[in-house]
């Protein structure tokens, strides 16, 4: 049997072991809860920063709702431009009608004289003839007399091109043939203004005058 002194001494030792075994659950515990408190810090700073992300969505939905109502004015300004667009088509379409009344008619007889010394005696726009002998009726820009006994047929185009110029031609060629079999015809590309040397050398290569204003006047510019 164990006598009294080793008893106290297995009582000292146990006492010592859980003295020791006290202070590791203390240190353990005080370790414990400072990384609570560093991860209750960072649970803080992530709620913060997601705080700070959901304010970032908030702000990002406001911008993209304001550039979806930026896009549908955008759209409107677009569809009124297009149809602000088509009425001054139109108008102009219009307004390019009457360039045979307004420009060519009363700048020809003056293009002539001034290059070819040359008097009109009669002028028709827009002559309209049915074809002897045909139902057909042809109807033609701007034909007019000169005291050359010349007849000279003027097609008039908003947009000269080698296309317009063969057109021109064509409508000359017509009116030769049914109006005028025992004249000559000299055939007239009229428009408002053209300097595509390309298409001026196409009309001259083709015998073509054109009509186009010079400055402040009509001329025959080829």
């Amino acid at each position: 049997m164990r006598t009294a002194e080793q008893r106290i001494d297995r009582l000292e030792e146990l006492m010592e072991r859980l003295a020791e075994e006290h202070i590791k659950t203390e240190e353990s515990i005080r370790d414990l809860k400072e990384e609570m408190s560093d991860f209750k810090e960072e649970m803080s700073d992530f709620k913060n920063e997601m705080s700070d992300f959901k304010n970032e969505m908030s702000d990002f939905k406001n911008e993209m709702s304001d550039f979806k109502n930026e896009m549908q004015e955008f759209k409107g300004e677009i569809r009124d431009f297009k149809t602000e667009s088509n009425k001054r088509w139109g108008e102009l379409a219009n307004r390019l009608g009457t360039i045979i009344e307004d420009i060519i008619l009363p700048g020809a007889p003056d293009a002539l004289k001034e290059k070819f010394g040359v008097e009109i005696y009669e002028s028709y726009p827009r002559m309209k003839r049915r074809i002897p002998g045909t139902k057909n009726l042809e109807e033609f820009d701007l034909v007019l007399i000169g005291s050359d006994n010349k007849v000279y047929s003027v097609e008039v185009k908003s947009k000269p091109n080698n296309s317009a110029i063969d057109s021109a031609i064509e409508k000359a060629e017509r009116l030769k043939n049914a109006f005028f079999p025992d004249r000559d015809v000299v055939t007239m590309f009229g428009t408002l203004y053209c300097d595509n040397d390309s298409v001026i050398n196409y009309a001259s290569n083709k015998n073509v005058l054109i009509l186009a204003m010079k400055g402040e006047y009509l001329k025959v510019i080829n």
